[in-house]
């Protein structure tokens, strides 16, 4: 009998031992890929180990955009056993609502991570996370940890921020520089494996990936020049009522931007404008227009500041001379459709004085003798209508029509003046340093070159780039000498005359274009592009401001002075020596005089600031 109960208890034993292997490779079949999985999961932890954005330097080595590393508490809800006493126990310490912790550690019990507070900014960083540790410690509050987070930071406040951007939550570029060079500043991420307990507490590393650190970008701006920019630049839009200003202060010589300028600005480290997430779609449409880099993106007709780039392609061609005389009888003149108006009644000009007073009507002449094809030809040369290669998001051609829409009854005294055409300052001040180089198109450069975490040369990006030469290098002399000079020391720019050097430039008053182009929707675009020494000229910058309202409108009184102010201040940092003699200053000339009309030949001199 006995014999036979252990038989049974045999056969029982087999069959249930047989059935648990059955069911075993029913689960290791159907679910076995499933369990491995979530075991792994409860077994090991990865740890995301971020790089180190890098930075942004200027040209002098000065940090415009950097780095550091702030704590940031985060949780894993599922190993919380008592998520009413964790809460009560943390909030405090986080400065954060009890309930608002617990129903988090309860709404995402499933979950084995979530932030708490991230980024925190503290007195002390290093006691506040000893501290916090120990009382975590204290109250066996296992499931909570320190990690530290990168954040950007701008050391120089508000300096340059259309040019050095921003970047969102993630550190991702959404702006400028910052967009611009993500994949070089960026770097990218490390991960640590290893193996926990039911505790999460580590118990073996397993792998680690070291995060490798971005490269740090050094622009051309210099930030002192770029300060110096924005306070004048801000100073001339508050006081004429603007709705926006734009300066580009480049070097003529290597095309390096040396500051770039827009006001309105806004904070890089907090973009967005106040009340931002309240508005409706539409307003934060309006609302982000602040965050636009108008020297690069905007375009606008430039008026007689364009007047010099078609004179001296036609005087390098020989389609006239810098003393032929134009006989103008103006203030208006009749062009078979077209008529044109000048801002005083001159009678003859030679084509310097055309340049240095700014006679539409001289320009007109000088338009019909060129005719379209070279016309067109001449805005192309210098760069318009194309973009100039700066390295900037958003960066905008201009817009110059296709030469079979242009108008034989308009657009050969309209090309001439202005208008009829679109450019971005950037375009404007590149083309401009031509006259300082010895008339070759360089294209600009913001960015210097790209360096890696350990100071290490990753890429040189500072020698020139000269793209063609548009005028020849005796004609950018005396063009400049002749008619540029002259714009400031007796024309339409002299409020842009400095005591110690020598200034030549161009002002310029357009009109704004109505919508799509057709007439003009009110309001000017001041403007004056000029550089300085006359003799060796160091530095040139452009300055437009749009739709002043109050105390003026002219570029020669609106955008000439805030350019003097520029280029004084930027003069002095740079340590040029005086140019200017105390008999240059007494008599207001400089250097050689321009040439002077034939004997015999009468012209009307009349005093003009404005355009």
């Amino acid at each position: 009998m006995r014999t036979r109960s252990a038989g049974l208890v045999t056969l029982l034993v087999g069959v249930l031992l047989a059935g648990g292997a059955g069911r075993l490779a029913y689960i290791q079949s159907t679910q076995g890929e499933t369990l491995r999985q979530r075991a792994a999961r409860q077994q090991t932890t990865t740890r995301i180990i971020p790089a180190v954005r890098g930075e942004i330097i200027d040209t002098r080595g000065r940090v415009l955009a950097g780095t550091i590393l702030r704590p940031s508490v985060y949780v894993d809800p599922y190993l919380v056993q008592d998520a009413r006493y964790a809460a009560e126990s943390v909030a405090p310490y986080l400065k954060l609502s009890p309930d608002a912790l617990y129903n988090l550690l309860v709404e995402n019990r499933e979950r084995r991570f979530a932030w708490l507070a991230r980024t925190l900014e503290v007195e002390n960083e290093t006691d506040f996370v000893r501290d916090f540790e120990a009382f975590l410690r204290a109250r066996r509050l296992r499931a909570f940890g320190v990690q530290y987070e990168p954040v950007r930071v701008y050391a120089q406040g508000r300096v340059a921020p259309h040019v050095i951007g921003f970047v969102g939550a993630d550190l991702q570029g959404l702006a400028g520089i910052e967009q611009g060079c993500q994949d070089i500043l960026a770097g990218r991420p490390g991960r640590a494996t290893s193996t926990v307990d039911v505790s999460r507490r580590r118990v073996r590393a397993e792998s680690l990936e070291p995060a490798e650190d971005g490269g740090s970008v050094v622009l051309t701006l210099d930030a002192y020049i770029q300060q110096v920019t924005q306070d004048k630049l801000r100073a001339a839009v508050e006081k004429y009522a603007a709705d926006w200003g734009a300066v580009v202060v480049m070097d003529p010589h290597t095309g390096e931007v040396l500051a770039m300028a827009v006001v309105p600005d806004f904070d890089p480290s907090n973009p967005l404008p106040k009340g931002f997430n309240e508005m409706s779609p539409e307003q934060q449409l309006k609302a982000a227009e602040i965050w636009r880099n108008r020297a690069v993106s905007d375009s606008y007709e430039p008026g007689s500041i364009f007047k010099p780039f078609i004179a001296s392609q036609a005087l390098d061609e020989g389609l006239t001379r810098i003393d032929e005389v134009f006989v103008i009888n103006g203030p208006v003149r009749s062009f078979g459709k077209r008529t044109i108006r000048d801002t005083h009644p001159y009678g003859q000009l030679a084509l310097h004085e055309v340049i240095s007073k700014s006679s539409n009507i001289g320009m007109g002449l000088l338009g019909a003798r060129c005719r379209m094809d070279r016309l067109f030809r001449y805005v192309r040369m210098f760069g318009f209508g194309d973009v100039t290669g700066l390295g900037l998001p958003g960066e905008h051609e201009g817009q110059v029509r296709d030469l079979a829409d242009w108008n034989p009854s308009f657009s050969p005294q309209s090309i001439p003046i202005g208008q009829e055409l679109a450019v971005t300052p950037i375009q404007v001040v590149t083309a401009f340093s031509a006259f300082c180089n010895g008339g070759v198109l360089l294209r600009p450069r913001i960015i210097r070159g790209v360096i890696s975490p350990d100071g290490q040369t990753l890429r040189d990006d500072s020698t020139p780039i000269p793209i063609r030469r548009v005028i020849s290098a005796e004609t950018s002399e005396l063009f400049r000498r002749a008619a540029l000079v002259e714009a400031v020391r007796t024309g339409t720019g002299k409020m842009a005359a400095l005591e110690d050097w020598q200034v030549f430039g161009k002002t310029g008053t357009a009109q704004i274009a109505g919508l799509q182009g057709k007439g003009y929707g009110g309001g000017y675009v001041a403007s004056f592009v000029g550089g300085a020494p006359a003799g060796r000229p160091r530095v040139v910058a452009v300055c437009s401001i749009y739709r002043p309202t109050r105390g003026g409108y002219y570029g020669g009184v609106v955008a000439a002075p805030v350019v003097k102010e520029i280029l004084a201040e930027t003069l002095a940092y740079m340590q040029v020596p005086p140019e200017l003699s105390a008999g240059d200053r007494k008599s207001g000339a400089a250097g050689r005089k321009p040439p002077q009309p034939s004997a015999g030949e009468r012209r009307q001199d009349v005093d003009a600031v404005g355009d």
